[in-house]
């Protein structure tokens, strides 16, 4: 894990302070910073590259690391560097380090660009490649790993953080406002529906997508790789169900490949309590976890913490989050959307944040969440009320009705999640962007109009996928590496896996929820590891606060702070705020708003 940046340059570029992009990339990389610097023939060559030593921890395998005519810099995990390295042996390939940065170069130097099709990993790369004159850039085919850039024709600018790319080039500083806009009206699932960022000049590489920079003509292609796809698997529930867990249990194995101590998110829900759980009991493992203790009752997981602690014989470092004065609560804010140079996506991450600082504090280097569980074993509400209008003219659909309505909707708060919208109309989805009173206080309706891409027929299914590539995981994989590597954290997401995805893929969706459970396929394939009164567990919690919990909010003292902000005094309607002065609870909709306006309040002043 580490950070990288690089720039690019037909122009004249001078080589900026080696110590202060040193000292910029620090946190993601404390372990060793150098570059590779090359002014020749009208070019400006400057490869920068942090290390955060988590595998083969011997300077040996610091970067940038050089083979041949290779210059790597490098940002990531191989997980199955192992087994591609013994291909590689067999082929005739000879290894200095046991590291997964020289077994990525030397499979590129095998089968070019086309190697990251063997990766099972996370990664964002440059190789310098001399003998060729091209530079090649990578991003995994999730997106865990963040990779932006900027590109003109004579300069070519990326790095792990946007604000690396505004060091390079401070004339980058223009920001987005249509992209902030569309955050403010729409909220955060609509921040991955295309590159942008909240710079107009700065994008997203693609997850999966592979760049070519020719060095002779400056010429920059792209190439998209996408690995999903059906495969065979048994119809038979034992039979997929043992299939699943085999995979599962193979893939998650190689991401406990580790030479330094690695720690645990545990919320309490079915997905970390898994992952803890399977690290204990089938890999003998004596997981470290860390656990926030929510003041909302809504919120709160701490039973199930409690019994999963007692039930394993776990280390848990319970974590209570501190309710700030405003001042210090805008400090705080503050201070991650400058590490990030973006909104803090929900309150959530903000929460998670304190999750990163305490896992430096104990000495860990990893931490492990479960991210994507929700989105590929089809975890959430709608999810429901999708598999009710998939099965509606079954037989069985009054007793899955019936099952819903006594488990599952009990627990819903949102109005708009109810079997009649979602029968009526398969292609509902008002429910997924912010609602209409978030909206009524805007003087504005910039909204980009919501899009779905087509990745499958079946209703469900497709919806999982926007999910799990748009909407939901891209957004949590951004702020978890941000808050991770704020503190010099390194986050694996063990369900992220090809493999895994492939297989609940290729099954029909109606074997994802079952009896009024969600996870049907999770809670099968965990019955060995789990105890039931988490596994069985059907309510829902989420990752999720009150802005009231974590701050002391005055209505005088918010709406002042937001009208001396000039941007927002064009496009807020303050007197359509009052509905906060007397408000000594706030719906979720409520904290979302006045958070948000927090965001962009600090963001706009600190980088307009």
């Amino acid at each position: 894990m580490c950070g990288i940046a690089g720039v690019i340059s037909k122009n004249f570029f001078k080589t900026p302070d080696e110590e202060k992009i040193k000292s910029l990339m620090y946190s993601r990389g404390p372990d060793k910073q150098d570059s590779f610097i090359s002014n020749e023939n009208g070019l400006s060559l400057n490869l920068y590259a942090s290390r955060l030593k988590i595998l083969d921890i011997d300077e040996r395998s610091n970067q940038p690391f050089i083979f041949d005519e290779l210059i790597l810099i490098y940002n990531g995990e191989i997980y199955n560097y192992l087994e591609i390295k013994n291909e590689l042996i067999g082929l005739g390939y000879k290894f200095k380090t046991n590291s997964d940065t020289e077994v990525l170069i030397q499979a590129y130097k095998k089968w070019g660009s086309e190697c990251i099709k063997k990766f099972d990993g996370m990664w964002s790369f440059c190789i310098y490649d001399q003998k060729e004159n091209k530079i090649v850039i990578s991003r995994d085919f999730f997106g865990e790993k963040p990779l932006f850039i900027y590109f003109d024709n004579l300069n070519l600018i990326f790095g792990s953080e946007i604000k690396y790319l505004l060091f390079f080039d401070n004339k980058l500083n223009d920001l987005n406002y249509e992209k902030i806009e569309n955050f403010l009206l729409n909220g955060y699932k609509s921040l991955f529906k295309n590159e942008e960022t909240f710079f107009k000049k700065i994008n997203f590489v693609k997850p999966g997508e592979i760049l070519e920079l020719n060095l002779d003509t400056f010429q920059l292609s792209k190439k998209k790789y996408f690995p999903f796809k059906k495969i065979e698997i048994s119809s038979d529930e034992e039979n997929y169900s043992k299939q699943i867990k085999d995979i599962f249990i193979e893939d998650y194995k190689k991401r406990l490949r580790s030479d330094v101590p690695i720690s645990f998110c545990l919320s309490g829900g079915i997905d970390s309590s898994a992952l803890v759980s399977i690290a204990k009991k089938k890999f003998n493992l004596n997981p470290y976890c860390f656990s926030i203790i929510n003041n909302d009752e809504r919120y709160n997981e701490s039973k199930n913490i409690n019994f999963l602690q007692k039930e394993l014989d776990l280390d848990v470092h319970y974590i209570k989050i501190p309710k700030l004065k405003y001042e210090d609560f805008l400090d705080k804010c503050k201070s991650l959307i400058k590490y990030k140079s973006s909104p803090i996506a929900t309150i959530s991450y903000y929460i998670h944040s304190y999750i990163s600082y305490h896992c430096a504090k104990k000495g860990f280097k990893v931490i492990f969440s479960g991210t994507g569980a929700d989105e590929i074993f089809a975890g959430y509400y709608d999810h429901t009320l999708f598999h009710l209008n998939e099965i509606r003219k079954e037989e069985y659909f009054e007793s899955d009705l019936k099952k819903w309505k006594d488990y599952i909707g009990i627990n819903i708060r949102n109005k708009k999640l109810t079997p009649k919208n979602f029968i009526d109309n398969p292609n509902f989805r008002d429910h997924i962007y912010n609602d209409s009173k978030e909206i009524k206080i805007f003087k504005i309706d910039n909204r980009f109009p919501f899009q779905e891409t087509k990745y499958d027929n079946d209703n469900l299914k497709n919806r999982m996928m926007n999910e799990l590539f748009h909407e939901a995981v891209p957004v949590i994989l951004y702020e978890d590496d941000m808050n991770s590597m704020m503190h010099s954290i390194e986050n694996r997401s063990p369900f992220l896996t090809q493999n895994l995805v492939n297989s609940l893929n290729s099954l029909s969706s109606k074997t994802y929820i079952k009896n009024g459970y969600t996870k049907q396929i999770l809670r099968g394939i965990t019955e060995e590891f789990l105890p039931d009164k988490i596994r069985l567990d059907r309510k829902k919690v989420g990752f999720n606060s009150s802005i009231l919990d974590v701050a002391e909010i005055r209505y005088d003292e918010f709406i002042n702070s937001i009208k001396s902000n000039d941007y927002l005094k064009k496009i807020v309607s303050f007197q359509d705020l009052e509905f906060l002065k007397d408000s000594k609870s706030l719906s979720n909709s409520e904290s979302k708003l006045i958070f948000n306006l927090i965001n962009i309040k600090i963001l706009t002043e600190e980088f307009s």
